[in-house]
């Protein structure tokens, strides 16, 4: 059954971090929450449990004002690794199956697939840092089905 996420543990990583809904902005971007402690979950995609589809999960990799993000580590991620979502209806697992990066211009047309197998995809920021725009040029993402 669908159900809502609410916390995301990646043990390996030593990820515990509270999920929260969130959109798209104006431009088009995910939005990202301002805590860099918190992820959001694309809430116009897919559910945990509904059987189809890419559950999109966002976080900032660090902020220059509170340090480390709740993702900084996900280019350590191994394939295995093990992820729990928890949903308002229990626990959802997932295993890492594999990890990407991408120019923030050009994301894979995929990604944000509301049909299709089940799987999770875990984003945050990567690549070279912009000290003017203050943005990094690329996102880091892991992909990990259910298990």
């Amino acid at each position: 059954m669908p159900a809502t996420p609410q916390r995301l543990r990646l043990p390996s990583l030593g990820v515990d971090a509270p999920v929260v809904p969130v959109g798209v902005a104006a431009g088009g971007a995910l939005v990202v929450p301002d805590d860099p402690g918190v992820l959001g979950w694309w809430q116009a995609g897919a559910r945990p449990g509904s059987g189809h589809g890419t559950v999109v999960v966002d976080g900032h990799v660090d902020s220059a004002v509170a340090g480390p993000g709740a993702l900084y580590h996900l280019r350590a991620v191994r394939l295995g690794d093990r992820v729990q979502l928890g949903t308002d209806r229990g626990t959802q697992g997932y295993v890492v199956r594999a990890l990407r990066s991408f120019p923030k211009s050009a994301p894979p047309p995929d990604l944000f697939a509301i049909d299709g197998p089940p799987r999770l995809a875990l984003i945050t920021c990567g690549g070279s840092f912009d000290r003017h725009t203050r943005q990094y040029a690329d996102n880091v993402v892991a992909y990990a089905v259910p298990g």
